[in-house]
Parts: structure tokens; C-alpha cells; sequence
């Protein structure tokens, strides 16, 4: 038998779209999601387990484009009579994710770690983990498997179900750029209209057919998913798992088990030979959609098609696991910049490493964080006269980096060397104490890196602590002598008081 609460999850992937004033009066976050599935799951207690086939017959796709949609639909109404009617509305409002001319996007809400989730991926990917650790209990989906019965083709093989939202997206979203059909390839991320009762989500330029919300629903799908695969009977309920992921202690030991760090976690689970194979099975049904010669594909042939199949993968890693997640500043609710602000001449050859001794305790949740953030502005810009917070990127301790100046703009943070490197500053006082690993590799790994790799950092780049430059204890002592085993380290010499030293 299932545990009860699998039978949510079709209602959930079967809601249809439907705009109303009733969908609005729900903030649009992870919180909103898990109460009404409390409330779900308190009014079936005791309701004997549904067969399994009942629970997939909404899951039922049978139009062509449904076959490549992110997650199955259907327009089939919702019978539950405990719910609300706003409730429902609400969940509707939620299941189809889109993108309009505004650069509005829908189907997504912000989760506790301030990052914002396509409901429909992560779902699709939960679906997919209880497939998998239930073998032969259900049956694999129509959308899963080739769509034509041909006799005169290669049957496409059948798509992971945890990475098929992900895999099927990501062939569609490089189809049509590689055709001129779109000009953006993935991302991007956006803002909310309010941090604290989110309802309207805006992207910061042109949406791709992927942006940053889908593939974050797409990625969690996969972890909760396997997570489930291994574990069929823990949790007893999805309330219960969405809220131990994105706002508790997370699923599994080392509490890194939870949304804060899912690129690591889902680098841990997917290779790129693994995504290969799935887009390479999702171009094969893709081309069975059109009988064998697809229009987001014609004049392509097949060494063509190979070939966008390893730049697909390498660009999706590149941008969203390789990269560290950096939390937009709108996200934490900074003040415009003061004047107008300088651009950097990129890519820059040094990074200069700070931490920040006042606030003196590393932040552990987005809140928190982003309140650090907006207080060191205020200091910055309001004390000290600059005119923005000084530091190019800051580092929390809850598993993200915050923007402050950014990639683009001269910051104030290390004093004659402000346009010549990116000034990294990590929240806390490290005099005796270290930023936690996680934190640590997040600059000297995914950073540095993802600087790189983007033009905006030298491959010969320098580091150099705070001190090396200006008279100051910053980094601290104990993180000054950890940035010392990092690539690209460098003492510097210098002469003082007619005496040569070098740090």
C-alpha cells in the first residue's frame, strides 16, 4: 500500500490554469503550498490508500505538445470538497508555468531559503522518485515513453522520470535557440513584488524557455525524488518532506540535505554523462513528435545534433552547478546606488578576500542574511558617505553568495585596488574561527571558477587577503592563513619604514 499522501500529488500535476481573484489572496510561497497540503492531508486521514492506477489516470498526456511539456496536465475538474474554493484556485494558479511580454513569470513561489521554485518540475520529479522506488507498482507514464508506435523508426528509449522535466526542457530550449527561435538560452532569475507577501514574480531581462525558478523546481524534483526512491516510507506525508527541505533541518544527515544546497546536491546525483544520455532521448522524441524531421531541428543533421547535445550539458553546468547560486540585491531588499556607478574593465586579474567582523556572527538563514546585507549598506552608504555597500560579492552562511556592487561595477572595499579586483567579503569575525567549508568552497571553487570561465577573472588571477594591500587585521588571522592554500595566492611584498617585508 501507499502512504496516503501520494495521492496528493496528481491533484496537485492535474489542476489546470486558471486565473482569479481568489489565487491572488495567497501570499505566493513554499509556506502557502505546504498549509494547504496539511489541510489535505488532515481531512483524508484514515481514507484507505487509492490504487496506484488511480492515482496516475490524471497524469494521462495525449497531445503532441503536452508529450514535451515540463510536467503532464489536463483540464480534468478537481472534486474536494474540503478545500476551498480559493484554495484551489490557488493551486491551479500554480501548476502551468509560464512566462509572458512583461517578463512576468507564473507557476512559481518563493521558498524560505529566498529562492524562488516552478511548482510543476519539482512535483513532476517527486512523481518520478515514487516510480522509481515503487518498481513494476506504477506504470511508467505515456509521457515518459515514445510517443509514436512507428514501425519504420528506432523506438526512442524511455526518459529517466526524475530527470525527464529537466531533460525535456533542456531539448526544447536548445532546439529553439539553436534555430533563431529564441534568444535567450536559459535563466534568468527574477524579483518578487514583495519578499515578505509575494505575489507578482518579474524577470531581470528577456525570459529563455527555462528560466532560473524552472530549473530550480527541476533540480529539488530530482533530489526529493531520489531521496523518496530510497527511502518509500519516510516521510509519512509531501507536507511533511517540502517542509523538512526548504525550511527545517533537511532530509538527511550533515544538514546540507536541503534546498540551500541543491547544485551540490544535485551534482552529487547527476553527471554529465547521465544528463547526455536523457537529452539525447529527449531529442529522439522530440523528433518523433514531427515524424522524424521536427521543425526546431530542420536542415540539422546528426553531427549537428550531437554536437548541441554536449554544449546543452556543458552550458547548463557551467551556469547552474558549477556557478554558485548569488542572490540578486532586489531579493534582499537593497537601496538604489548613490550617483552613477563606474564599470569595471573586465576580466579582472585579482580578488581581494574580507570578512566583514562586524556583523561578527556568520547568518544561517535568508533572513538574516539579507538583514546583514541591508545593514552594512546603511553603514556604508549612510556612516561612511560611499555610495553604494562596498563589497562586490558577499558570502552568508546559510550556503549562498549575495550580490552587493556585482560583476559589472567598481566597489569600495579595498582602498587603491577597487577597479583592479573583486572584493569578496564573508559575514562574520574570523580572527580564531573559519567560515564553514560550504561557504569557504563556494569562493575558492564554484567563484573563482565561475569567474573564469565567464571573462570577468583572469586565468592568472591573483588572491590576496585584505591586509596584503591596506593596514588592516581583515581577513582575520585564521582565514588569512586559509586563503593562503588557495590557487592563486601570492605574497606580497612591500617596503615600510625603510624595511622590506612581505605577507
Amino acid at each position: 500500500m501507499f502512504p496516503l499522501w501520494l495521492g496528493l500529488v496528481p491533484v496537485l500535476l492535474g489542476a489546470s490554469w486558471e486565473t482569479g481573484t481568489h489565487a491572488v489572496r495567497f501570499p505566493f510561497q513554499m509556506d502557502s503550498v505546504i498549509r494547504i497540503l496539511e489541510d489535505m492531508e488532515s481531512h483524508l486521514e484514515g481514507t484507505p490508500d487509492l490504487p496506484v492506477t488511480e492515482l496516475f489516470r490524471e497524469l494521462d498526456c495525449k497531445s503532441a505538445f503536452c508529450q514535451l511539456s515540463p510536467a503532464p496536465g489536463t483540464s480534468a475538474s478537481i472534486n474536494l470538497p474540503y478545500l476551498s474554493e480559493k484554495q484551489i484556485s490557488f493551486l491551479k494558479h500554480l501548476q502551468n508555468h509560464k512566462t509572458d511580454g512583461s517578463w512576468a513569470e507564473y507557476g512559481a513561489v518563493l521558498t524560505p531559503d529566498g529562492t524562488t521554485v516552478s511548482l510543476s518540475p519539482l512535483l513532476a520529479g517527486i512523481v518520478g522518485g515514487l516510480e522509481r522506488g515503487q518498481e513494476g507498482a506504477v506504470p511508467t507514464a505515456a509521457w515518459l515513453k515514445d510517443p509514436l508506435n512507428s514501425t519504420t523508426l528506432e523506438p526512442c528509449p524511455t526518459l529517466d522520470p526524475l530527470l525527464a522535466p529537466l531533460a525535456k526542457s533542456l531539448a526544447v530550449a536548445f532546439s529553439l535557440f539553436h534555430t533563431g527561435q529564441s534568444q535567450v538560452l536559459l535563466g534568468p532569475n527574477g524579483c518578487w513584488d514583495n519578499v515578505l507577501a509575494p505575489h507578482t514574480f518579474t524577470l531581470l531581462s528577456p525570459p529563455s524557455p527555462m528560466p532560473d525558478a524552472f530549473i530550480n523546481g527541476a533540480m529539488d524534483g530530482v533530489i526529493l525524488g531520489t531521496y523518496l526512491a530510497k527511502n518509500a516510507s519516510s516521510p509519512s506525508n509531501i507536507s511533511t518532506l517540502l517542509r523538512r527541505y526548504y525550511a527545517g533541518e533537511g532530509l538527511a544527515g550533515g544538514n546540507q540535505t536541503r534546498s540551500n544546497f541543491r547544485r551540490k546536491n544535485f551534482s552529487d546525483l547527476v553527471s554529465k554523462e547521465k544528463l547526455r544520455e536523457q537529452l539525447e532521448r529527449s531529442l529522439c522524441l522530440l523528433q518523433r513528435l514531427h515524424g522524424g524531421s521536427p521543425p526546431l531541428l530542420e536542415g540539422t543533421v546528426d553531427e549537428d545534433v550531437a554536437s548541441l547535445v554536449v554544449q546543452a550539458v556543458e552550458e547548463f553546468t557551467t551556469l547552474y552547478v558549477e556557478c554558485p547560486a548569488i542572490v540578486p540585491r532586489c531579493m534582499w531588499e537593497a537601496q538604489p546606488y548613490k550617483g552613477i556607478p563606474t564599470q569595471l574593465q573586465l576580466p579582472l586579474g585579482f580578488v581581494y578576500i574580507h570578512h566583514t567582523h562586524t556583523p561578527g556572527k556568520p547568518c544561517r538563514t535568508f533572513p538574516e542574511c539579507s538583514a546583514d546585507m541591508r545593514a552594512m549598506q546603511h553603514f556604508h552608504q549612510v556612516v561612511r558617505g560611499w555610495d553604494d555597500i562596498g563589497y562586490s560579492f558577499v558570502v552568508g552562511g546559510d550556503g549562498y553568495i549575495y550580490q552587493g556592487r556585482g560583476w559589472q561595477w567598481v566597489g569600495a572595499h579595498t582602498l587603491g585596488h577597487n577597479s583592479k579586483g573583486y572584493g569578496i567579503g564573508f559575514i562574520g569575525d574570523y580572527m580564531r574561527a573559519l567560515p564553514d567549508p560550504f561557504a569557504l568552497e563556494l569562493v575558492k571553487d564554484n567563484f573563482m571558477q565561475c569567474a573564469v570561465r565567464g571573462a570577468r577573472l583572469k586565468a592568472n588571477y591573483t588572491v590576496y587577503g585584505h591586509r596584503q594591500v591596506v593596514p588592516t587585521l581583515c581577513p582575520g588571522d585564521r582565514l588569512f592563513q586559509e586563503i593562503k592554500t588557495w590557487k592563486g595566492f601570492k605574497e606580497r611584498c612591500f617596503i615600510k619604514h625603510s624595511v622590506r617585508l612581505c605577507i
